[in-house]
């Protein structure tokens, strides 16, 4: 009978524990990532030792220590199976001076479009948001009333940082409320950076891949009451600030229109290299063109004064030389002469037989015909394509295009 009861309670006394246990353990596994290191294995080594101490048989098989039985001690009572509520931490105010300075920096980088200073104090910020930085820093003059509301990260120096602020546009009175997120690491050297993967911009935009523990992180952290609190502060805070002011308004719209007309017309800095190398190949290219082709048109007459030159004289084309019979009256040319003249008072001889009309036109009565050898003094060219003469004491009208080919 005695023995029964003493089997019966060292059951009982087992199963209690085993409840202890395995609360405990799942303690641990729902707050990982709020338990340090050094608190989690202290509460491992309490939950071996309690497993240990209460096994059947083990020390002694009675769940005493042996100095306590050695003693006739009685062992310090457990704990009653029920562990006291945790509540889920809330993000802490501008409690660490490091962020929020590293936070201010960054938004005043920003403003001035300082991609040195932005790329000294974080890593992985692309070609692309260098290029978003550099547009908004055409309307944004500055970044005030920063605050920071801050969470432990995935690893040991990491940060979960909601941050708020009021942005101030070029040339308009007071500033738009805004919020933002980053993710803080410390580097190997003790030093704290922004991780850009994590930034708004490339979490809108998913231009870098990100690590999936550190997005399922983040997601519980923004899916917190309190930073869902905070986003619906601010935004009643943003409605309010443009509908108070035409001027805010207007500016927001115009930079939502400017950020849009940048995403559609962004490309690559490989790209835009590409274009450039493409259009200065295609300029080399023309400009060889032209000067090949006018090399070539300098050549030509060169090239033909050449052959001409060592073609025999009996194979070169000689126009034949016209004769006119001394029984016919001379032809006269009826297409429109060129219009030009023989100097005032220059003497010709005639080389050949010309009509000398009385007036300017090829129909008007003949004053006579020279013959060849006659002497023909020029006194007026017209610009109707006559030269008015003097020949054998008479004055008549010889056409200028003959007595220029005299």
């Amino acid at each position: 009978m005695n023995f029964l009861n003493r089997e019966d309670e060292k059951r009982g006394l087992v199963s209690e524990n085993r409840a202890v246990i395995d609360k405990i353990t799942e303690f641990l596994k729902k707050n990982v990532k709020y338990v340090s290191k050094s608190a989690m294995i202290v509460a491992l080594a309490s939950v071996l030792m309690l497993a240990g101490c209460n096994e059947p048989g083990g020390n002694g098989g009675q769940g005493k220590d042996p100095a306590q039985q050695e003693q006739g001690q009685t062992p310090a009572p457990t704990e009653e199976a029920g562990q006291p509520e945790v509540k889920k931490d809330e993000y802490e105010v501008d409690a660490h001076p490091e962020v929020k300075e590293l936070v201010s920096a960054y938004y005043n980088s920003y403003a001035a479009g300082d991609i040195d200073k932005l790329l000294s104090i974080t890593q992985y910020l692309s070609d692309m948001e260098k290029s978003y930085v550099k547009m908004m820093d055409e309307h944004v003059e500055s970044y005030s009333n920063v605050t920071c509301y801050t969470k432990e990260g995935l690893e040991e120096g990491s940060y979960m940082v909601s941050a708020t602020f009021d942005m101030k546009f070029s040339g308009v009175e007071g500033g738009l409320p805004g919020m933002d997120f980053f993710y803080l690491r410390t580097d190997k050297d003790g030093k704290v950076y922004i991780d850009n993967r994590y930034s708004s911009f490339n979490r809108l935009l998913k231009e870098q891949e990100t690590e999936a523990e550190v997005d399922a992180l983040i997601e519980e952290f923004e899916g917190g009451e309190d930073v869902q609190k905070l986003r619906t502060e601010v935004q009643e805070k943003y409605e309010a600030a443009v509908a108070g002011d035409e001027n805010l308004k207007k500016m927001d719209g115009t930079v939502s229109e400017a950020i849009k007309q940048w995403k559609e017309s962004y490309k690559p800095e490989e790209e835009q290299k590409e274009d450039t190398e493409k259009e200065d190949t295609e300029k080399k290219e023309t400009k060889k063109k032209k000067k090949s082709k006018k090399k070539k048109e300098e050549e030509k007459p060169a090239e033909d004064a050449e052959a001409n030159a060592e073609e025999p004289a009996e194979n070169q084309e000689q126009a034949p030389a016209e004769e006119p019979k001394a029984d016919e009256t001379p032809q006269e040319d009826t297409t429109t002469p060129e219009i030009n003249y023989v100097p005032e008072g220059k003497v010709l001889t005639a080389t050949n037989r010309y009509n000398v009309r009385k007036s300017m036109d090829e129909s008007a009565d003949l004053v006579g015909t020279t013959e060849e050898g006659d002497s023909i003094t020029v006194i007026l060219s017209y610009a109707e394509g006559w030269t008015k003469v003097e020949w054998n004491g008479l004055t008549g009208y010889i056409r200028t295009d003959l007595l220029l080919n005299n």
